[in-house]
């Protein structure tokens, strides 16, 4: 497991510009504390003296020492006390001149010693999720948003079974996971579904890339004819988790075809999960994609049977 390479560099830059940006920012208000008010800056300058005279104090022997240690440390309190008073005449706050980080925790450096900081790694997962395309979806289609009050009778079981069986499928989610088959007629919850999968397994740190059929087969043509496209084939054929959405709404041509089969016979290969969405039965993903396709997709990947009512109709009345 690895955040992908491109998105770990970016938020590093990220980091390192807005711990600069913090430290900068503070000596900025030295600066202008120092220059405004000169009894501050004096104040300031006896306070970095008494950092050698520490030095000089342990250095000067073992006779005295306790003495003269307690002396520079109180010298140290008197003038932290005159500074803070100093401030509070002039109306400014105590911690005026202090960094002012936007994560305490870490001080924008992203990691606490030598584990990456809980910032880092929300930074982190909505990078994966802007590149993943889910940005947008990520905000109402996550497990705790799926309802199975649209769902009922023995319908809602089943649907109760797939909610259950898709959250720990994303907690345990690793690179040995199974891939999935997700069937049903429209508006049934496949796209939340995995949708909230994905989401989760990001946050995991896991490389996903969700796309749908039609965008990937386009990038497919732009690949082979030259064309510039945002979705890079390599990406898709070697990412950890790959999502494909909407398989079927798309019109296949030959090409399509076989490289469907060969993405879904590579990563089946190489044992990368694979995760597909689509509105079509059994029957007709033979018809349209090949016995060879059908045969991988029925025979290795744990399929999902998807029931109910079009939960989109419902919720607009219709």
């Amino acid at each position: 497991m690895a955040y992908r390479k491109e998105n770990l560099r970016s938020v590093k830059q990220a980091y390192t510009e807005k711990r600069a940006r913090a430290l900068g920012l503070a000596r900025a208000r030295l600066t202008e504390l120092h220059e405004t008010y000169p009894e501050i800056r004096e104040i300031d300058a006896a306070l970095a003296k008494t950092g050698m005279k520490l030095v000089n104090a342990i250095s000067a022997g073992a006779e005295g020492i306790t003495e003269r240690v307690a002396a520079i440390r109180k010298e140290n309190e008197e003038l932290q006390e005159a500074r803070a008073e100093a401030l509070r005449y002039y109306g400014l706050p105590s911690d005026y001149s202090d960094v002012r980080y936007e994560c305490p925790d870490c001080e924008d450096s992203g990691y606490r010693g030598t584990e990456m900081c809980a910032c880092m790694k929300r930074a982190l997962s909505h990078l994966a999720l802007e590149s993943a395309g889910l940005a947008p979806l990520a905000k109402t289609q996550r497990f705790d948003t799926f309802s199975l009050t649209y769902y009922q009778g023995e319908d809602r079981e089943v649907m109760r079974r797939h909610l259950e069986f898709s959250k720990r499928y994303a907690s345990e989610f690793c690179e040995h996971s199974p891939s999935l088959l997700l069937v049903g007629k429209t508006g049934l919850g496949k796209t939340h579904l995995s949708t909230s999968i994905a989401v989760e397994v990001i946050e995991k740190g896991y490389d996903v890339v969700y796309v749908s059929a039609p965008t990937l087969f386009l990038a497919l043509e732009a690949e082979k004819f030259g064309r510039d496209s945002e979705l890079h084939i390599d990406e898709v054929e070697r990412c950890e988790l790959l999502i494909l959405d909407d398989l079927g709404t798309e019109n296949p041509s030959p090409l399509h075809v076989n490289f469907l089969y060969r993405l879904i016979n590579s990563r089946t290969v190489s044992g990368r999960p694979t995760i597909i969405n689509t509105n079509l039965a059994p029957r007709e993903i033979k018809e349209r994609y090949t016995d060879r396709v059908a045969s991988r997709l029925l025979g290795e990947y744990l399929v999902l049977g998807f029931v109910g009512k079009d939960v989109r109709m419902q919720k607009i009345g219709t």
